[in-house]
């Protein structure tokens, strides 16, 4: 959400999404492109998962799937009503 507020995430022809609109929100494409890559690649182009956790999180007991087409905020709000 800060970066849209901030403008480091915003609309384009691919994808026109609302910045006011907090319940779908940029999709995972616009995500990526304009926040992710950049971010990662300031900290040495390392992954996004390795940035958070440098010693890693130990096995994975839970696997997420979705669509990089579907909103950001449509995601997380999925995610944390199911979980």
């Amino acid at each position: 959400l800060s970066a849209i507020k901030h403008g480091q995430i915003h609309p384009s022809k691919m994808d026109p999404f609302d910045p006011a609109d907090e319940k779908t929100g940029p999709n995972m494409y616009t995500v990526n492109e304009l926040y992710i890559k950049p971010v990662t690649h300031a900290a040495g182009d390392v992954s996004w998962a390795l940035m958070r956790h440098p010693k890693g999180l130990g096995p994975c007991d839970l696997f997420i799937t979705h669509a990089w087409i579907e909103g950001i905020f449509e995601f997380i709000d999925k995610v944390l009503n199911s979980w």
